[in-house]
């Protein structure tokens, strides 16, 4: 049942009352409670007078397991936050407080296996082959779609919801910070319009999108502490108001700043080892040579009786080498690319340096060998004021300066969950035992016999103590704090502008949230404008509410991407992708939206082209060839490339940050780790002994620079607002517009097998100039190069055409005068 409330009585009384509303024509909500019957046998919930829930979570593992922890989206999905204990009759366990809502949920068994709850039916695809199992509270519990009805004049009450706490539902920037941008949410289908009432009146709203069966409304309204606001829905002829009446919070301590040089960034994903040998002097003992064929043994690889992927090709290096990114610089700033993440480079006996052996210097195979045994023997860990630089230090310093004067910026991968076995402060646990300063450091099970925890049960990966809120060692956490700043100022001096821009940190979810948000408070204190980037897998709105990180790798960008582009039955329509990008969107504040790390592959996925060659194959599960026999790691096909071409185009159009994995941009294709690691082929460097397959695609390499510099030369596909026009199923076309100011795009996406007359009318409004003239629309781009890119579109956009599987982008010019919707 609702009750109809006049909007005008509603106006009357934000102005009459100076501090609340009365509870005077609300929409009416149910009286919620949770039967035992709606719930999975694995959680009990009580709901407290607070309206707060007290959850029990139970699971009985069906083998022994040394640990177990829950994690979801109430703990931004981090392993070591809520640990579970195992009772009497070996059920482990573990209470919560959640409030009413739908929370996403999995058991982590000894930090590294991420399970669904096998007693609760309910659950939701989790992008990497599995499920997310899914609790519902309050009212989430028993909506359904079926009480939704447009225009029938009544509203649920359960369905509206606005949570002022989230920065997805309230938000505001440090560059806006006189309005804030609020979220309602409805259930689909069931209000016609809505609006944020203030004592200054009635705004409206805007349907943001659907996700499920939800509709979301955004809006914008002057930021006054401690101003009352509400929303009222309109349904049919009926005008409602939502229950609750909220308070506008001081928002100077809820502005989220991320850096604004980050907006305009476009990143080149490096690992060394595989990028470019630029100095033979420092090259490893044995070097795997760059031509030669990948899966082909060399030197002394297969003499012992390993094989290719048990477990030589793991031991490999190349030779690449800082002296060889640094040549290559002008080749990056020629592919467009203006920020550069580097993989781990500190030292360390792997190729992906995951294992770090030390902090405080750069990898000798990088730089310059000789000088690291010396300088560590001098060092000691805990004392700043002994560290000194070595060659290899000074040779990335140069790197980095002379990156800095092209235009670059620069991030280091931050891995502070783990080192390797060399590490000196290891070295020094396993011979003095718990004499050694760094004794608390570790997780040590046993002295006698000495046993660790490493990372994801790798014994190579010691793996740092924790506490409840950070490391368990408080001189482990200065040391991190302290190397921190070194590469941050390397000269000490105060001013950052000598150190790297910025952070990718590895696993952060291992570490509990305090110490991150204690390091950051470190780093923004250092350079405001830091950038700090998670590897986060899931929706992070728990990591990125202004006190932890600024962005994450946006995984779920790439699955919901791939997914629609690609060819056969894990296929998705573009009104899922449509419902998959907007959750994302509506999970973060805008700011936040806008520096979004968003890749297509990575060092951890299968490569962008070999993924779309196995699109049977979820996301990131069963990508391996040498887990998965069913994986095709041949070469991909014609048309696989051509749909990569549609996802990178989506990349450099769409909201937030993209970022390139070096070698895509040449074709460069493979399963997996390792063989997404191959190194680097260039042009002068031909022919490789796998000539056939091993070859720089000039086409690849041409779309990739014309699609950089559409996004380098367009503001608007920088730092614009998004909005989906047409999510057309039967079509197979996605088109949206990104708009600042007088700066106006449309990009038309189709992913079908067919050319596609596409009708935007009336979806993106009349364009008139200051003197009443429709302003004409150009085309600007193309994924094909064929066609020159003049072609005039009609004002009304009634008769866009777009080709099989590519894109078309079209620009106004002309200044506007009037613009509506």
């Amino acid at each position: 049942m609702a009750l109809h409330c006049c909007a005008a009585s509603i106006l009357c009384v934000l102005f009459a009352c100076a501090d609340e509303f009365p509870p005077t024509c609300p929409v009416a909500t149910s009286t919620l409670k949770i039967d035992a019957a709606q719930l999975p046998t694995s959680v009990k919930a009580v709901r407290g007078e607070n309206g707060v829930w007290s959850v029990e979570f139970a699971c009985r593992p069906p083998r022994p397991v040394e640990s177990l922890s829950l994690a979801g989206t109430f703990n931004g999905w981090n392993a070591s936050a809520t640990l579970m204990r195992r009772g009497d009759d070996a059920t482990w366990r573990a209470r919560i407080d959640l409030p009413d809502g739908r929370h996403l949920y999995k058991f982590v068994a000894g930090g590294k296996e991420w399970n669904a709850d096998r007693e609760n039916p309910v659950g939701e695809d989790d992008g990497h082959g599995g499920q997310n199992s899914v609790l519902a509270l309050g009212s989430a519990a028993s909506l359904s779609g079926a009480k939704a009805q447009a225009g029938d004049g009544f509203v649920e009450g359960g369905g509206l919801s606005h949570d002022p706490s989230l920065a997805s539902d309230l938000s505001t920037s440090a560059d806006h910070i006189n309005f804030v941008q609020l979220r309602l949410r409805t259930l689909h289908d069931d209000v016609d319009h809505a609006a944020i009432a203030t004592r200054s009146g009635l705004c409206a709203m805007t349907r943001e999108g659907v996700d499920g069966q939800f509709d979301w409304w955004v809006g914008q309204v002057a930021a006054v502490t401690g101003d009352p606001y509400t929303f009222v829905v309109e349904d049919g002829d009926s005008e409602f108001r939502m229950d609750e009446v909220f308070t506008l919070p001081d928002l100077s301590s809820r502005a989220i700043a991320t850096p604004d040089w980050a907006k305009d960034a476009i990143w080149y994903q490096v690992m060394v080892d595989r990028f470019r040998n630029g100095s033979s002097k420092n090259d490893p003992a044995q070097v795997k040579p760059w031509r030669s064929s990948w899966y082909s043994p060399t030197g002394d690889e297969g003499k012992d009786g390993q094989k290719f992927f048990q477990w030589y090709v793991y031991k490999r290096l190349y030779g690449g080498d800082l002296q060889g990114l640094q040549e290559q610089l002008p080749y990056i700033k020629a592919l467009g690319v203006n920020a550069i993440y580097l993989n781990p480079i500190f030292q360390a006996v792997s190729h992906h340096k995951y294992d770090a052996t030390n902090y405080l210097h750069i990898d000798e195979h990088y730089g310059q060998p000789g000088d690291y045994a010396l300088v560590e023997a001098r060092e000691n860990l805990l004392d700043p004021s002994t560290w000194e630089w070595t060659a290899s230090d000074r040779v990335f310093l140069a790197f980095l300066k002379e990156a800095k004067s092209q235009g670059f910026r620069v991030i280091l991968d931050g891995v502070f969950n783990h080192v390797g076995t060399p590490h000196p402060a290891f070295r020094d646990v396993k011979s003095r035992g718990k004499e050694s300063p760094y004794a608390d450091w570790f997780t040590i099970r046993s002295w006698e016999p000495f046993e660790y925890d490493g990372w994801a049960g790798f014994g190579d990966l010691p793996a740092f103590a924790k506490s409840s809120d950070g490391l368990a060692s408080a001189s482990l956490r200065d040391h991190i704090f302290a190397m921190t700043r070194r590469w941050m100022d390397p000269n000490g001096d105060g001013d950052p502008s000598d150190g790297i821009d910025g952070w990718r940190l590895d696993v952060p979810m291992e570490l509990p949230m305090q110490f991150w948000r204690e390091w950051r408070e470190f780093v923004k204190g250092i350079n405001p404008d830091c950038y700090i980037v998670g590897e986060v897998w899931q929706q992070a709105d728990a990591w990125l509410d202004g006190r932890t990180m600024d962005a994450v790798m946006n995984y779920p960008f790439a699955n919901a991407v791939t997914r629609w582009v690609g060819a056969g039955d894990a296929k998705i329509a573009p009104s899922i992708l449509d419902t998959q990008l907007s959750t994302l969107r509506r999970a973060y504040a805008p700011e936040v939206t806008l520096v979004m790390q968003n890749l297509v592959d990575s060092h951890d996925t299968d490569r962008l082209v070999s993924h779309l060659h196995n699109m049977r194959v979820d996301f990131d599960a069963g990508n391996r060839e040498q887990e998965n026999p069913r994986y095709d790691g041949s070469k991909p096909t014609d048309d696989d490339y051509t749909r990569a071409r549609l996802a990178v185009l989506i990349q450099m159009t769409y909201i937030g940050a993209p970022m390139v994995y070096y070698g895509d941009e040449v074709g460069m294709w493979g399963a997996d780790d390792p063989t997404n690691r191959k190194p680097m082929l260039w042009k002068d460097l031909e022919p490789y002994d796998d000539a056939v397959n091993d070859v720089v695609m000039d086409e690849q390499l041409a779309f990739y620079r014309r699609a950089i510099a559409l996004r380098a030369n367009e503001r608007a596909l920088r730092r614009g607002s998004f909005r989906t026009l047409l999510a057309d199923d039967s079509l197979d076309v996605f088109a949206f517009e990104r708009v600042i100011d007088d700066e106006h795009i449309v990009v038309v996406l189709n992913a079908s097998d067919g050319e596609q007359t596409v009708n935007l009318g009336g979806k993106v409004g009349a364009n008139l100039d200051a003197n009443g003239v429709p302003l004409s629309w150009k085309e600007i781009f193309r994924t094909s190069a064929d066609s020159a890119a003049t072609t005039k579109v009609d004002q009304s956009f009634s008769r866009v055409i777009v080709p099989p599987k590519s894109g078309v982008v079209f620009k106004r010019s002309g200044v506007i005068g009037a613009f509506t919707r």
